[in-house]
């Protein structure tokens, strides 16, 4: 009988029930797509040769894992929420109340397994849809990504399962311990954080210190100083000083505003104030996984673009001439000069016997070298030229002038030394030339460099798959930063939707109770338009909170990845852009569909 009747009951609540189903079935998906990444540990040492990706990666694993754990409790907290009132009226009916208790068990793990399930299923196909559509996008080929992850699959069943048992366990413990009063008017009663303005002083002082410690360790992970703790530091303190950052602080920016003689007088802005206000219990925790989710989702999308934007930063550090040609033919120097690139060619001549390279003084005299190591050009003294030992300085550029292929062994050059017109004659062997090239602007030529490295593999007979040159280099990086950049952007969709999965639940599991309200408000004669102003501000607040405290973790955050690039903040402003962009539009959908749940036709009745 009592299965019966909670089989009606759900029934009655498919609306609430769909909101609760696609809620967990979407977590789950992310969840799997998020581990699909993580755990392909073939695909993310092709797309990169940074050590510490795989780590950031486990990392950022653990702190999805958390907010999932938050997220869950969200929907256990609503699940029973919904149904405890329906509960109570079976005790007082005369059901025990174990009885009632094992019911709610039972329902907490169907619904969790169904959606599991689902979740995964959907995961799968989200994973290769993502993944498919970024790939074209971001023109990237990646043969060791695998849509199908049995560790994933493994690693996403344990963990849900094992919360949703949690889950279940916990709704039945606060069932049996509730009063059958409070089951009745349960779902009547909201939960209120009272602080006073002591305790409140003090948790803002505990969450700007928190906050502080884990930017400070960002940054230090970002110096080299620190590591892995470092990262974990962060992943500790940033979290717990935001929820108390949303404790302390944002209850009372909203009590200044609305004691502001605009606000009072300014159609329902103090009721729209006062809705936030008195629902700050609730939200705090969604605020701050919302707003870490956010922050993940731009800083993934920052990252990854930033490793395709830092490309030519990373391999202009370590080039200064566009090309280096060895003897180079008729054919490359009329390819140079018909070219609308303005060219400087200069010619270094060069004998080589035994294990020794003859330069002669006069070349580099005339044109002093120079080469660029960590993005500072290397001039050497043109008076070490004469000295009786060749100078360190003299020793690397002119070894950067010597084809690395004419050694037998890439590892171990041959002695450099320069000498003069009479001592180079004597020398019996060919004279060979290096020509450096150097235009105005590297980039603005690629087809150029292309066409001249071909020519060099082929005149010099070379393998051209270890060939080396400013191109390659550049061309080589940027497929690297393309699977970074595929990671980054793949991440920050999951991100993303995870994101928006736990805004859009918590808000739309509310409508009903705020019904109830605006039905008031239009007894008192409030008009459509106007409440329909008061939810777009009232959502507005509930949307720009957490993405500005987020875009402030983005901004600290990326110090920590100046350990792989050389500007993390390069151009910023277009995944921010991108971003901002895509919130906006969700919460437009947000509004239109919170409107409609609250302010539908039968309001008046």
């Amino acid at each position: 009988m009592l299965l019966k009747l909670s089989l009606s009951g759900i029934k009655k609540r498919a609306h609430d029930y769909v909101v609760l189903f696609s809620g967990l079935v979407l977590t789950v998906a992310i969840f799997y797509m998020f581990e699909a990444v993580a755990t392909n540990k073939a695909f993310i040492n092709s797309s990169s040769s940074i050590s510490v990706l795989p780590i950031i990666f486990q990392l950022g694993s653990i702190l999805l894992g958390m907010i999932t754990v938050f997220y869950l409790m969200y929907a256990n907290s609503f699940l029973l929420t919904m149904r405890q009132r329906e509960f109570g009226m079976y005790i007082m009916l005369g059901a025990k109340k174990s009885k009632v208790t094992q019911i709610m068990f039972g329902e907490t793990i169907s619904v969790g397994l169904v959606a599991l399930a689902s979740g995964i299923g959907i995961g799968i196909g989200l994973t290769g849809i993502v993944s498919y559509l970024l790939m074209q996008m971001l023109n990237f080929k990646a043969n060791n990504f695998q849509v199908w992850s049995s560790q994933a699959f493994v690693f996403t069943i344990l963990f849900f399962v094992i919360l949703f048992v949690f889950g279940a366990i916990f709704n039945g413990l606060v069932l049996g311990k509730t009063k059958l009063i409070d089951l009745l008017k349960g779902e009547k009663r909201v939960k209120r954080i009272k602080i006073k303005n002591s305790q409140r002083w003090t948790l803002f002082i505990l969450a700007i210190g928190l906050l502080a410690i884990g930017y400070y360790a960002l940054y230090q992970v970002g110096a080299g100083k620190m590591q892995l703790n470092g990262i974990v530091t962060g992943l500790l303190t940033i979290p717990a000083g935001t929820y108390l950052f949303f404790v302390a602080v944002v209850p009372q920016i909203i009590n200044w505003l609305k004691a502001r003689p605009q606000t009072i007088s300014k159609q329902l802005k103090t009721f729209t104030l006062g809705q936030i206000n008195f629902r700050m219990g609730q939200y705090a925790r969604m605020l701050a996984v919302v707003t870490m989710l956010l922050a993940m989702a731009l800083g993934s999308l920052t990252v990854g673009l930033g490793f395709k934007s830092n490309v030519s930063i990373v391999n202009d550090r370590n080039y200064y001439y566009d090309a280096i040609l060895h003897n180079p033919t008729d054919q490359e120097r009329n390819l140079i000069k018909s070219n609308d690139a303005q060219a400087q060619m200069i010619n270094y001549q060069y004998k080589v016997m035994d294990e020794k390279v003859y330069y002669l003084d006069d070349d580099l005299a005339l044109h002093m070298p120079k080469m660029r190591i960590n993005g500072k050009v290397l001039v050497p003294k043109q008076s070490d030229l004469k000295a009786e030992k060749l100078s360190t300085n003299w020793q690397m550029v002119s070894n950067d002038l010597y084809p690395y292929f004419m050694n037998d062994n890439i590892n171990m050059p041959k002695t450099i030394e320069v000498i003069d017109q009479n001592d180079f004659a004597l020398i019996n062997q060919p004279v060979q030339i290096t020509t450096t090239v150097k235009t105005n602007n590297f980039h603005q030529y690629s087809q150029l460099w292309n066409k001249l490295d071909q020519m060099e593999i082929k005149n010099n007979d070379l393998n051209g798959k270890n060939y080396l040159s400013r191109y390659r280099g550049e061309h080589e990086i940027g497929e690297m930063a393309k699977g970074l950049e595929f990671m980054g952007f793949f991440l920050g969709s999951a991100f993303l939707a995870m994101m928006a999965s736990t805004l859009m639940f918590k808000i739309l599991s509310g409508a009903k109770d705020d019904r109830r309200r605006y039905q008031m408000l239009t007894k008192i004669g409030a008009q459509k338009p106007v409440m329909k102003k008061a939810i777009a501000q009232e959502l507005g607040w509930l949307f720009a909170i957490p993405a500005g405290v987020g875009l402030i973790h983005v901004l600290f955050g990326l110090q920590m990845f100046k350990m792989m690039m050389d500007q993390p903040y390069h151009q910023i402003w277009i995944p921010i852009m991108i971003m901002g962009i895509l919130y906006f539009i969700y919460y437009l959908i947000t509004v239109i569909m919170y409107q409609k749940l609250v302010l539908n036709n039968d309001l008046k009745q």
